[in-house]
């Protein structure tokens, strides 16, 4: 500001009016101080605080599209409604993740009908010693069970062969010992084994004579199918 105004009031050649200057030292003095001696407007400057700050509004406006267009393109984790879809893969009906690790979101059955609706064969078998595999890094063991009797399918012979998840390898594995007597509901798998529909409503250990459910499984077995395993009901 000092400079301008020094600009504005000098007087290179004292006592001498503007008529005595040649045009090119006029031209050149008006666009310094402007035709009347007054200084040119100074150009408007943008705050730079004020930059910042529209610059920071931006970037958060970019991040808020790029989260929604994230959540549009993976979808809802929980499912359609909300709700969890339950998946059965593997030897024992286990969800699997994109990782190969297990989940457990197995499908349950709330209705005796819907359990054995479910399976493809329900028989009463021992079951025998296994041996274990491992199937899409799952470690599964493959026993042959005896065939005792049958209440619904048919199977190829008096022993059917049984793949599930070994028991204690992961957060879904019946407890299956070999030499007990099972009542299974299972599933045809490929290559002629049976995996059962579900490791917790998969199977009941016979003691006494009755069909007793695993722990966690309120669902008990119709008065059909016990009459056909030759069993009776649980506390007589």
């Amino acid at each position: 500001m000092r400079v301008k105004s020094l600009i504005a009031n000098a007087d290179p050649v004292p006592g001498t009016t503007e008529g005595t200057l040649s045009a090119r030292a006029a031209e050149e003095l008006s666009a310094l101080v402007g035709p009347h001696g007054a200084p040119p407007p100074a150009p408007v400057r943008r705050s730079p605080r004020r930059g910042a700050l529209v610059a920071v509004v931006a970037c958060g406006a970019a991040a808020a599209l790029a989260g929604v267009a994230f959540l549009s393109l993976h979808g809802d984790p929980a499912g359609p409604g909300g709700h969890r879809a339950g998946a059965r893969s593997g030897p024992a009906g286990r969800g699997e993740a994109a990782g190969g690790g297990a989940l457990a979101d197995e499908p349950s059955f709330g209705s005796t009908a819907e359990l054995e609706r479910a399976a493809d064969v329900i028989v009463r078998a021992r079951l025998g010693a296994g041996h274990e595999e491992t199937v899409d890094d799952v470690r599964t063991t493959v026993a042959t069970a005896q065939v005792l009797a049958t209440a619904k399918g048919r199977t190829p012979g008096d022993s059917v062969e049984v793949s599930y998840t070994t028991p204690g390898t992961g957060p879904e594995t019946a407890a299956l010992t070999a030499g007990k007597e099972y009542v299974l509901l299972l599933d045809k798998g490929e290559g002629g084994r049976y995996v059962l529909v579900n490791t917790t409503q998969g199977w009941y250990e016979v003691e006494g004579g009755a069909a007793v459910p695993a722990e966690g499984n309120r669902v008990a077995l119709s008065p059909g199918v016990r009459e056909a395993l030759r069993l009776t009901a649980r506390g007589r």
